[in-house]
């Protein structure tokens, strides 16, 4: 085939937008993925943050329902108001691959059989080759796990098409072998989604795996996944980068993994351009940085939830103590300023960031502006919303009083903080 700038295996959702994005930069893009089935057992539950990720970043929200209540019984769990929009997966595929093609992605049906980054070649199980400056991995689940992986204990996701589903939001239940979610779409689809220790093979095997957690008879139509947390690339490699599920496979439990999805695509077009640019250490930390860390925060998030379960059954204790013991946040109890790999007008870079109790892992803007330089402009002043409004031209009232709040809960001003303002990033640890 006709050479291009990158080529794609997998059309799921992070290979899809990252397609869309990279095509967006002015690449030349092929993506290549195996028709999926459809079929009314792939509904899952999205976050409002996903959403509002594929709205801003114009993404296609075909399948997309509106968001629902969400009623949760999990033991310790405290009592909250959560919403999720449940989508149908089908529908949803279909539209990023369809808007793929239409911005300009050259999008090929036919199954991947082999990736050889040191070749630059992409083989098609028809025979075909596609030849691409970059390579990049974004089958999912299926894709061959890199060196110094991590998996989290095994767990199958078993779907089946639910006749009586809840009406009017969703709901997720801890029970003792497992956890059940139970949702539908607005056309009366429903789907129960049984999640469990694996047990037996075949059939037999997850018909009992089913009957442990749903106390019922395993339904036709039945599929079933693997479901376990995995680290697949814990480090970046610089001729064949990895996005969504291939990268780092997240359990169903957080809702975080169509997040994922997107947010590393998202970081797929400044990896590249950096790799391009020769800053491969650049993009090596920034990834570990975006990547890894949020695997071991997600697992720990996991691992915190599960506690809270009520139940000390074997599937609930293997859970409650993996991956370690280690805090799901780091503690901060002082705000700090830190160096930071950014994105900035599509490239990386390395600047200033706010470490705080609010922000452990770094925030580097504030309503759209770098924050530590306006962090040195505002001083030793309080952050009121008259002292931000010179600083943040065209905001809302609204807006500085958000922006004031979010300070104050950030433990500023501090005047401790004063000396690491007055210093250049360089001196910056």
């Amino acid at each position: 085939m006709r050479f291009c700038d990158v080529a794609i295996a997998g059309g799921g959702p992070a290979g899809a937008a990252a397609a869309i994005l990279l095509a967006r930069a002015g690449l030349r893009v092929r993506l290549a993925t195996a028709p999926q089935p459809g079929g009314a057992g792939r509904i899952e539950g999205a976050s409002p943050r996903v959403a509002g990720l594929l709205a801003r970043l114009g993404l296609a929200a075909e399948g997309l329902a509106p968001a629902v209540p969400r009623q949760v019984a999990w033991g310790g769990a405290p009592a909250a108001q959560n919403r999720e929009h449940p989508i149908d997966r089908a529908r949803f595929d279909a539209g990023l691959l369809a808007q793929a093609a239409d911005e300009g992605v050259e999008v090929i049906r036919a199954a991947v059989a082999r990736l050889d980054p040191a070749a630059r070649l992409l083989s098609l199980a028809d025979g075909r080759e596609i030849a691409a400056g970059r390579l990049v991995e974004a089958r999912g689940r299926r894709a061959p796990g890199g060196t110094g992986r991590r998996r989290g204990p095994a767990t199958v996701a078993l779907l089946a098409p639910d006749p009586d589903p809840p009406a009017g939001g969703t709901r997720l239940e801890a029970r003792a072998a497992g956890w059940i979610w139970r949702a539908a779409l607005p056309d009366g689809r429903g789907v129960t989604q049984v999640v469990t220790d694996p047990a037996g093979p075949g059939r037999a095997g997850l018909a009992e795996a089913w009957a442990r957690v749903a106390g019922t008879a395993l339904p036709a139509g039945a599929r079933a996944t693997a479901a376990e947390m995995r680290l697949t690339a814990p480090r970046l490699d610089p001729a064949c980068p990895r996005v969504g599920d291939a990268a780092i496979a997240i359990d169903p439990l957080s809702g975080h993994g169509l997040f994922w999805a997107l947010s590393s695509a998202l970081m797929l077009p400044p990896v590249l351009a950096a790799l391009e640019a020769g800053q491969a250490d650049l993009a090596r930390r920034f990834w570990a940085d975006r990547a890894a860390a949020t695997f071991w925060r997600q697992a720990r998030i996991g691992r915190d939830f599960h506690r809270l379960s009520g139940f000390a059954t074997p599937f609930w204790a293997a859970r409650a103590a993996w991956p370690d013991a280690a805090p799901a946040h780091p503690p901060v109890t002082t705000p700090a300023i830190r160096r930071r790999i950014l994105v900035a007008a599509g490239r990386l870079v390395e600047a200033e960031a706010l470490v705080a109790p609010n922000a452990p892992e770094g925030a580097a803007f504030l309503l759209g502006r770098p924050l530590v330089p306006l962090l040195r402009a505002l001083g030793a002043r309080p952050a009121t919303p008259e002292a931000l409004a010179p600083l943040l031209p065209g905001r809302t009232a609204a807006e500085l009083q958000a922006a004031a709040r979010w300070l104050a809960e950030a433990g500023l001003p501090d005047p401790r903080l004063l000396p690491d303002l007055t210093r250049p990033l360089e001196a910056v640890p």
